[in-house]
């Protein structure tokens, strides 16, 4: 009989201090990578972009308020939820390294897949890795996709590991290239604001597929709310609302690079 009494009051407490841990989070802080576009970029001081309009919709719908602020380089964004400055950072990739200062989502807020991008006259049928053998492609200093792909990209296809976006582009368009390899949804971002870039297009085949999670700093109260956001998340990317997020603000970000440049244009000639 004791022993049910302490379980009874070990679970009365538990529930009691998750519901006051659910009552300290009246606001999250949150950020992200700065130029990660239509995931999200800076606008100013703030973050925007799908991953603040996913979060922001779950998290009022407990009424929690939800800010996505801009915090520096993703070097510093990284740092400042390790100091537990922050309390949530959007859409980035789950690592072992991460995780030793951010709790994890469970279930992916969003697809994150790697496709070929080639000029729309010259796109081709992918089926198989295989199939790129034959062709000439690049693919972007630093970007990473996970093994296999790595190895296979760099010692069967053999593709250089430092070359820039912009150098990609130029010889792509020279047709000194067959194909870029590049993330389908950010690279329809990058693409649609660059000129000419209208004639670049994903194969309609990914590469690789991939997912970015979301994560909670280790000491913030709002982490309670952990489990509510992988039911949502699981709801939301399974509606197709994840992938609809992403295809307006491939949009919007588009809307606002020509926002920026027409500013810049007209400041040049008052100038």
């Amino acid at each position: 009989m004791m022993r049910f009494l302490l379980a009874a009051i070990v679970l009365c407490l538990a529930t009691f201090n998750s519901q006051a841990s659910a009552n300290e989070c009246k606001k999250i802080i949150a950020s992200a990578h700065p130029n990660y576009p239509p995931y999200h970029w800076r606008e100013g001081n703030e973050i925007v972009g799908a991953s603040v309009d996913l979060n922001r919709l779950v998290f009022q719908e407990i009424g929690v308020e939800f800010a996505a602020v801009y915090s520096g380089p993703w070097k510093r964004v990284l740092a400042t939820a390790e100091s537990n400055m922050i309390d949530f950072v959007m859409s980035l990739k789950r690592t072992s390294e991460r995780e030793a200062f951010l709790r994890f989502t469970d279930y992916p807020a969003f697809p994150n897949p790697f496709t070929a991008f080639t000029l729309v006259e010259n796109s081709f049928d992918l089926e198989r890795w295989s199939d790129l053998k034959a062709l000439k492609g690049s693919k972007n200093a630093g970007d990473r996709y996970g093994q296999p792909l790595d190895s296979y990209v760099l010692e069967i296809l053999k593709l250089p590991d430092n070359d820039s976006l912009e150098d990609n582009v130029n010889r792509l368009m020279l047709d000194r290239l067959d194909y870029i390899i590049h993330g389908r949804y950010v690279g329809q971002a990058h693409f649609g604001i660059i000129e000419g870039g209208e004639k670049i297009v994903p194969l309609e085949k990914d590469i690789i597929g991939g997912f970015i999670h979301s994560g909670f700093s280790l000491g913030s109260s709002c982490a309670v709310h952990l489990e509510y956001l992988n039911r949502r998340y699981l709801e939301l990317f399974g509606d197709g609302t994840a992938e609809r997020l992403l295809e307006v603000n491939i949009e919007r970000w588009v809307a606002f690079n020509h926002r920026q440049k027409a500013g810049e244009e007209n400041t040049r000639r008052q100038n």
